[in-house]
C-alpha cells in the first residue's frame, strides 16, 4: 500500500532503450522506424516513465531512417506530455 504524504515528491522514474548497429531499412539486426516502433512505445507507456533514455551504438547509416525514427521518438514524447496534462 503507498502512502501519500504531502511534501514528499514521487520518486521519478526514467525507461533506458539500447539500440546499436547500423541505421538502415533493412530489418536484418539494422535499425529503422519500423523495427523500433514496438520498442519504443513500449518504452514509453510501460509505467508511464517522466523521461525515456536512449542509449545508442551506431557507426550512423540512413538520414531517412534517423528522420523517421526521431519523428516517432518526438511524437510519443508529445503524446506523453498530452497525457500527463489530462
Amino acid at each position: 500500500m503507498k502512502l501519500k504524504i504531502p511534501f514528499r515528491k514521487a520518486q521519478k522514474s526514467v525507461a533506458v532503450v539500447r539500440l546499436s548497429g547500423l541505421i538502415a531499412a533493412g530489418s536484418r539486426g539494422q535499425l529503422n522506424d519500423q523495427t523500433l516502433a514496438p520498442m519504443l512505445e513500449k518504452a514509453f507507456r510501460k509505467g508511464k516513465p517522466d523521461a525515456v533514455a536512449l542509449v545508442l551504438n551506431s557507426p550512423g547509416g540512413s538520414p531517412v531512417q534517423s528522420s523517421l525514427i526521431g519523428a516517432r521518438i518526438r511524437r510519443l514524447a508529445e503524446e506523453q506530455i498530452g497525457r500527463a496534462h489530462v
